[in-house]
């Protein structure tokens, strides 16, 4: 036997035998009368729907104002476009809003209900039931397996940073902000314009004319890497430069300097292999030194930090001029040296850097 599924009309308009003319009338009266009974029945059934949604809604609202009923999962509901949604309660001043959606019967609500996706993440959506739509996708791929995040950590951190990069400006007669033991420092064209040689020109001309022989000045240092000119020789008095470099960095910084160096880096091939000063393994020198200053005359080279822990390396280019420093912990937590150039880059522009150790205000991290 075959069975045919039967359309909405046919629901509430049942088939009428084939008649003659003569009883059509009749028939079609008949028809009309049947299917305005259907739709008083119909409407009748649309009447109690709406009254168990007012009974669901109205339990849903008094869970809602009960603090006992506060996390818990909210009643069932259809609106008037047959949407389904939950009513999810919200421990914030929001609840009642929240849960409106999917408990009361209208199209608004169940428009706003399509905003939303219930969402089973069991690492960080456990404790948040609901989460938009992009959310999810973020986190899921299209075959529904986990995506790698671009972000690890929501939770804030008030762990102080391992290097705090700061800038200061060149017409500041004293540095005016607050140091801290973490604090590297960066100021440009203190002494002269990057293009200006005028200050390394004369430094090496003082030193050469100070009356000490160049094989005593100038001693290899750090594994032969470059030289530097020897504290131990009367080369200062003859280089009144060196000292106006320094009662600059004495004014800027109000430090009280304990010990200078003065390196030479003859070409490109010359570089200074990452170290700690002193102060890091000698407690002595950790006493009266918390702050290290490098200023740069010359050719432009990359000074470079290395963590002493990570092996990760930063790196600063200072150009002819600029004044690079840090403080205590910097120079614990990191390494710092002068960057080699690589061969096919070679030039035989020279840099000086002079170098004060001593102590500065800063606070310690």
């Amino acid at each position: 036997m075959e069975v045919r599924r039967r359309n909405s009309l046919e629901r509430y308009t049942p088939k009428q035998p084939v008649t003659n003319d003569n009883n059509r009338d009749e028939q079609l009266t008949d028809q009309m009368n049947s299917i305005h009974i259907s739709d008083k029945q119909n409407e009748q059934k649309q009447q109690r729907r709406r009254a168990v949604n007012n009974h669901l809604y109205s339990s849903q609202q008094n869970r809602n104002s009960d603090p006992s009923h506060r996390g818990n999962r909210g009643g069932r509901g259809r609106g008037q476009g047959r949407g389904r949604g939950r009513g999810g309660n919200y421990n914030n001043e929001n609840d009642n809003n929240r849960n409106t959606w999917g408990s009361a019967g209208d199209n608004s609500n169940h428009e706003e209900k399509n905003k939303f996706q219930y969402v089973e993440d069991e690492k960080s959506f456990n404790n948040t039931p609901f989460k938009k739509q992009d959310n999810y996708n973020s986190h899921y791929s299209k075959n529904n397996t986990p995506r790698k995040k671009n972000t690890e950590n929501f939770k804030p951190s008030h762990k102080p940073a391992d290097m705090r990069i700061l800038t200061a400006h060149k017409d500041w007669k004293t540095y005016k902000r607050e140091m801290t033991s973490r604090d590297v420092l960066v100021v440009h064209d203190v002494f002269c314009a990057p293009d200006d040689l005028t200050i390394y020109n004369k430094l090496l001309n003082e030193i050469k004319n100070s009356g000490v022989e160049e094989l005593d000045l100038w001693q290899l240092w750090h594994g032969d890497s470059h030289v530097i000119a020897d504290d131990k020789k009367r080369w200062k008095d003859a280089c009144p430069t060196f000292h106006m470099v320094l009662d600059k960095i004495r004014d800027y910084f109000q430090m009280d300097i304990k010990a200078t160096r003065l390196n030479w880096y003859r070409d490109s091939n010359e570089w200074k292999p990452f170290h700690h000063d002193a102060a890091a393994i000698k407690p002595d020198k950790a006493k009266t030194q918390n702050f290290t200053v490098g200023v740069s005359f010359g050719a432009e080279r990359d000074a470079a930090f290395e963590h002493a822990a990570t092996k990760t390396v930063i790196s600063m280019p200072q150009p002819n001029g600029t004044i690079y420093t840090f403080g205590k912990d910097v120079n614990c937590i990191w390494r710092h040296g002068i960057l080699q150039v690589a061969p096919e880059n070679y030039h035989t522009n020279g840099r000086i850097s002079i170098i004060a150790w001593g102590w500065a205000p800063q606070t310690q991290i």
